[in-house]
């Protein structure tokens, strides 16, 4: 009994190191945005009308209000398991929370000075932006996005509780409207060379070929 706790306690601690270094690394990027010029948006968002000020602090705000509720449902799934199943369940969430936290640094990494702000129905490229090819954005168009699901899977599969399982589903919804104005704008910006971009790099899912 004391091995399964004690591993259990170990991967606890290790899961909320790196989701916690990640998430200080996403606001830290966020409010690094407001610091670089940036170009007009393309679409209509009441979100970019707001000054910048007002949009950290709503964001502030929100984050605030999304920490509360993710603590407020971080409560088990009526799903009864196990322990071993428990344990074999908690393996295969672990490589895939790694996997995420893994991928949105690379990511991160990769789109240096060019990662932006963007919402469903808007988005703001930087005022010099150019095209990012290499790194995992060479495999996939949108790997950012890709980490958050990678993430949420793996944490609802280890602990199967209510709050990854409620934010998968938003998140989902959310950034697969994202990812679609997202490319419009960058077809709008880019043209010939997205277009071909696009019809070599898949959007989420990798093509492990030769």
């Amino acid at each position: 009994m004391a091995g399964p706790i004690r591993f259990e306690a170990a991967t606890d601690g290790l899961v909320a190191l790196g989701v916690g270094l990640m998430l200080i690394a996403v606001y830290g990027s966020w409010l690094a945005v407001y610091r670089t010029a940036r170009a007009a948006p393309v679409g209509s968002s009441p979100w970019f009308a707001l000054p910048a000020w007002a949009q950290i602090a709503a964001g502030i705000a929100l984050s605030l209000a999304g920490a509360w509720g993710c603590w407020a449902l971080w409560r088990p799934l009526p799903l009864a398991v196990s322990e071993g199943l428990a344990l074999a369940l908690r393996l295969v969430g672990l490589p895939l929370i790694g996997a995420g936290v893994g991928l949105w640094f690379w990511s991160r990494r990769a789109l240096g000075a060019m990662m932006g702000v963007s919402t469903a129905a808007a988005v703001q490229l930087q005022a010099e932006h150019h095209l990012i090819q290499t790194g995992p954005y060479a495999r996939v168009r949108h790997p950012m996005y890709l980490s958050y699901w990678l993430l949420l899977g793996g944490l609802l599969v280890a602990y199967r509780t209510w709050t990854p399982l409620l934010l998968l589903a938003l998140m989902l919804a959310a950034m697969l409207g994202r990812a679609r104005r997202e490319e419009e704008a960058l077809a709008a910006t880019f043209g010939e060379t997205w277009r071909e971009y696009a019809a070599r790099v898949p959007k989420y899912v990798p093509r492990w070929r030769r």
